[in-house]
């Protein structure tokens, strides 16, 4: 099952797959470990945040970020599902901004 994320300005980005992060069309963009998601390079990327029903990946431009990491073999792509369709803008709290 897929878990669909979407950026701040309501734009569908993607969905994650098996603990990985895929783009909208199926490119691989990083994993997660929790709560927190890293980039295909190994750079932290931010957390996971849910916000009206919706999940967000956000980072908080206050915090000292993790080391980078090792990045992982990049999985087969799967088929990607169906594009989500646009929601509401949320607004952000100070501090945080989109991660990808």
């Amino acid at each position: 099952m897929s878990e669909y994320i979407f950026r701040s300005s309501g734009t569908y980005l993607g969905f994650i797959s098996n603990g990985s992060l895929f783009s909208r069309d199926g490119e691989y963009l990083g994993w997660v470990e929790g709560k927190f998601v890293w980039d295909s390079s190994g750079q932290f990327r931010g957390e996971i945040k849910e916000m009206n029903n919706n999940k967000y990946i956000l980072k908080n431009i206050f915090l000292i970020q993790p080391i980078p990491k090792v990045p992982k073999v990049w999985p087969v792509s799967p088929a990607p599902p169906v594009p989500q369709a646009n929601i509401m803008p949320v607004f952000l709290p100070i501090g945080l901004k989109d991660a990808f």
